[in-house]
Parts: structure tokens; sequence; C-alpha cells
């Protein structure tokens, strides 16, 4: 483990720090394996050796970025744990605009990713574990913020945070106002709702209002990006008719297809 000291945390909220792990999600269900994880424990590493994307695609998490793990206790309440997808995106992008020289540029794009300047800077993985006794449901939520390299991505451009800074900013201080952007964000959404969290996420987002195209497991469909419904559905207006999407892969005029 790593030195906690340089770490100054929100109350309720807890570090275990690692030079590497094979993945922060994963290191984050053996904690609560074990007993010692619960609800506001972040586990963050330098590298990870088996990072995971969407969809199991493999993340690239050499030294140098930020690659961690939030711990949120959702009670009985599963179905609404989706939302923290977009919870998760507004805290990232927050961190992201406040080291960046264009504040504007940082935009969320449905439904859990990060861009600069239309390149992915960071991505979110939200998976759900279970405790039998007693009865308890807890949302993992994967972060990984692109802080001094990026990979190379067949499907989209990235970045990372340095190349859009003007002064150098390091894992550490980026990671500790991630923490206090999630959990502002995570309180907002507790006492206000999702439809804060949607309005403000709107306001943020790249494509609203234009025509996309999101890529389904079966097939390709284009449409104007009008909203999102009650738990983060993608809503497109297909000429006169709305289309409700819950999963896929949104793609822009300016950005590389497949």
């Amino acid at each position: 483990m790593i030195d906690q000291e340089k770490f100054n945390l929100p109350d309720g909220h807890r570090l275990q720090a690692f030079l590497s792990v094979d993945s922060t999600n994963k290191e984050a269900i053996r904690q609560m394996e074990a007993g010692g994880g619960s609800d506001g424990l972040w586990i963050l590493s330098d590298a990870q050796t088996g990072g995971r994307g969407r969809r199991g695609r493999e993340w690239v998490s050499k030294p140098g970025n930020i690659y961690c793990s939030l711990i949120h206790e959702a009670s009985k309440d599963t179905y609404t744990s989706s939302q923290l997808s977009f919870v998760t995106s507004l805290a990232v992008r927050d961190t992201v605009a406040q080291f960046t020289d264009d504040e504007c540029a940082v935009k969320c794009k449905w439904p859990n990713d990060v861009l600069v300047n239309g390149q992915k800077i960071s991505g979110i993985l939200l998976e759900t574990y279970s405790k039998t006794v007693p009865e308890q449901n807890f949302v993992i939520i994967g972060i990984g913020i692109n802080i001094e390299h990026h990979p190379d991505i067949a499907s989209y451009p990235a970045t990372h945070l340095n190349a859009h800074s003007g002064e150098h900013v390091g894992s550490i201080n980026a990671f500790t106002i991630l923490v206090e952007k999630t959990a502002y964000w995570i309180d907002v959404w507790q006492k206000e709702g999702f439809e804060a969290i949607r309005k403000k996420w709107l306001e943020n987002c790249k494509g609203f209002g234009k025509e996309i195209r999101v890529k389904l497991p079966d097939k390709e469909i284009v449409g104007r990006f009008i909203d999102l419904n009650g738990d983060g559905g993608l809503k497109l207006d297909m000429g006169g008719e709305t289309k409700l999407i819950h999963s896929g892969e949104v793609f822009f005029a300016d950005t590389a297809k497949d």
C-alpha cells in the first residue's frame, strides 16, 4: 500500500491505496468478501494488471493515471443504482474541468464517459455486489481517468488531462478532487433525486439536440438526441417517433467510426 496521509477525504470516506492490483473493482469485491469493505471505501491503485472497461474490454492501466473504485451501499434499491453512472460522470467532468484550460470543452458522453474536445479521457464501470446475511446491496463504482497518458482506442479518439492543463497535474491531486466531487454529487442525488442529476448532465453533455449514431448489438440507428428518461435511458427522435435506448455505443458526426 502507498502513503495514505497524502489524502484528505470527506467524512464517511476511507481509502485503501495500492501500488498495483489486478482491478480496483475486483479488489473492492475482495474487501467486501473479507468483511473489510463497506459504504464509502475507496480502492486506489497506481496500476492495474487486469483493468476492465464496459463490455469486458481491456482498460490499459500503466502508472500515472487514476484507477479507483468506490463502494456505495444501495440497500434494497438496485433499480435506481444505474443512475450512479450519471452521478459519477458529473463528478469526473467537474474534476477534469477544474484542471483544464477550457472548462466548456469538457463534456459528458452517454452513458458514462467524459470527453475533452471530443476525445475520451475517462471511463466508468458499475458492478453490483450483494451480501445475503444481512441482505445488503452494493454498487462498485469503478473510475479511470487519463492523467499522464492515454491508450490508443480504435473506435474513438482518446486524450489525457495534462495535454489540456496549463500546469502539470498529479494523479494524487486529481484523485483528491474526484473524491470531493463524487461525495458532492452523490449527496445531491440522494437529497434531490435523479431529476437534478439529469438536468445538470444534459447541460454538460455532448450531442444534446443533435443527430447521433447509436450502435446496438444487432444494428445501427441514427436519430436526434432529445432527452434522458427517468432511469437514464437515451431518447432519440427518429423522425416523429421516439426511440428509447438503454444500452449502446454513441458516435457523433465529428468522431471516428469503427
